[in-house]
């Protein structure tokens, strides 16, 4: 039997239900690394977005989007863009860029790599996969207004979701650039689960640095031990 997807909204997992979530009405959203395309679908299809662009480094995945686009019948509101980064994008292509499932350093690069894109749009949603320390300090340093942040929990792991702005300012304190900032507001039920994941990475960390007799690990010993002291508090 033929299935009409044309009216029909794609399930999302919870990790991308969340960043969509985030994403305010715009004209255009350009998700890079779409994959499978489903946050670009979901957004057209739900008319949160008018159009998106469809943006990935590899073929693969641009294919299996372009199936999808088909599917849901909306080949001619979703552009399919192949290429890395935000090379796929002119300035003001996009009202709010998309960049999910990548570690956190090299969604830093890419939005570097191409600033007058990055500088060109209102908002962005990130969501590292590693290194969101890294990917923080970044923001801060580099002219972001970080908006809010978010948790997610999908197949037992956490997820950070960072909501910036470019051409704006921030200030977070030491304790912050580990823990985050309003987590315990806008994510509640997840933030112990995810204060207790750092913390025992870090502990780990120190542990490991214990057994080196090298000066510069010592150091790295008693900043690791007194950021610990400090995430511990109440």
């Amino acid at each position: 039997m033929h299935t009409d997807f044309s009216s029909q909204i794609p399930n999302l997992t919870p990790r991308l239900e969340k960043i969509a979530s985030l994403v305010p009405q715009n004209r255009c959203t350009a998700d890079i690394g779409t994959d499978h395309a489903y946050i670009p679908i979901y957004l057209v299809k739900t008319g949160i977005a008018k159009q998106a662009i469809a943006s990935d480094i590899k073929r693969g995945p641009l294919l299996r989007a372009k199936e999808n686009t088909e599917k849901y019948n909306l080949t001619e509101r979703i552009d399919l863009r192949l290429g890395g980064g935000l090379s796929t994008l002119s300035p003001c292509d996009a009202e709010v860029i998309i960049i999910a499932g990548m570690g956190g350093i090299l969604i830093a690069d890419i939005l570097e790599e191409s600033r007058t894109v990055t500088d060109s749009a209102k908002l962005l949603i990130l969501q590292p996969m590693t290194a969101v320390l890294e990917l923080r300090e970044y923001l801060i340093s580099h002219g972001f207004s970080i908006e809010s942040e978010h948790l997610e929990s999908e197949d037992e792991k956490l997820y950070n979701i960072i909501v910036a702005k470019p051409n704006g300012e921030c200030h977070y304190t030491k304790k912050e650039l580990y823990l985050g900032k309003g987590l315990t507001e806008t994510s509640p039920h997840l933030f112990p689960q995810y204060k207790a994941e750092v913390i025992k990475k870090l502990s780990r960390r120190a542990e490991g640095l214990k057994s080196s007799e090298k000066d510069e690990n010592k150091q790295l010993l008693a900043e690791t031990e007194s950021i610990l002291n400090l995430l511990k508090e109440e």
